[in-house]
């Protein structure tokens, strides 16, 4: 991924974020570009994700990692326990659930300029470095990162989370122990669909070796804004692997908006 598809990708996430939490997108994006060195640093990639060097565990989750801190003007390097995350969109909201609880970041909460969000994070103690805010707005007006800042409209978004379906005839041979209600629910179809297309009397009368005809419907979705595989999966009663199977994905962090994943 090079820097241009590192800040479109944590730029959609940002700016979603932004929408509910109203940490602004730009300052999230520059903290994840300068953090992980875009992305690309031992903490933020599998099986750690940590864009912003956040400390501490989540969810029981931590991973040791050497950094450097300044400390009355001298750079000393030290061990610390650092959060390990699930995807980077964990990374983020964690970021911003961090500024949203932690009092001493209460100037950051709807700040719409980015120079003063920029001076308040230092300011606030987020970083030890002395020329930390200069690096963070240096980034964003080189790479005109507050575009983000502006919020788009909600249609459009609603639009691309509605799932879409198409029908799929199959036949299904009966297994011992199968109830026509099992079936169904595998298919994603209903008790009345089997039987009026199988033409079945008795819904309770069906023996192993019969063979159903099946209209299944197949769901497939548009990645939007902030999701990860592990959201998508937990709404689709799947999981994680399945869906990476199913869409050929190597790395199950690396989903993209508008992207269509097969259900």
């Amino acid at each position: 991924m090079n820097n241009n598809e590192f800040i479109e990708k944590i730029g959609a996430m940002a700016r979603e974020d932004m929408r509910k939490t109203k940490i602004l997108a730009s300052l999230t994006i520059a903290q994840a570009i300068l953090e992980s060195n875009w992305g690309r640093s031992s903490l933020s990639v599998a099986p750690n994700y940590n864009l912003f060097g956040i400390k501490g565990s989540y969810n029981g989750q931590s991973c040791i990692f050497p950094t450097s801190e300044c400390y009355n003007g001298k750079w000393v390097q030290i061990n610390a326990n650092f959060r390990k995350y699930p995807s980077w969109a964990e990374s983020i909201a964690d970021h911003s659930n961090l500024f949203l609880t932690m009092n001493r970041y209460a100037n950051l909460r709807g700040c719409t300029d980015y120079k003063l969000a920029c001076r308040y994070v230092r300011e606030d103690g987020y970083a030890t470095d002395p020329a930390y805010t200069n690096k963070l707005i240096n980034l964003i007006e080189t790479y005109n990162l507050n575009r983000f800042d502006v919020e788009t409209t909600s249609q459009p978004v609603q639009q691309l989370t509605q799932p879409i379906s198409s029908e799929a005839n199959i036949t299904y041979s009966i297994k011992a122990g199968d109830t026509l209600s099992n079936i169904a629910k595998k298919f994603g179809t209903t008790v009345d669909e089997l039987v009026r297309i199988n033409n079945i009397k008795n819904p309770n009368l069906i023996y192993a070796g019969q063979q159903l005809k099946i209209k299944s419907v197949q769901d497939s979705y548009i990645v939007k804004a902030g999701d990860t595989l592990s959201a998508i999966a937990k709404k689709y009663n799947t999981t994680v692997s399945e869906i990476a199977n199913k869409n050929n994905i190597k790395n199950p962090n690396l989903i993209f908006v508008g992207q269509k994943l097969k259900i």
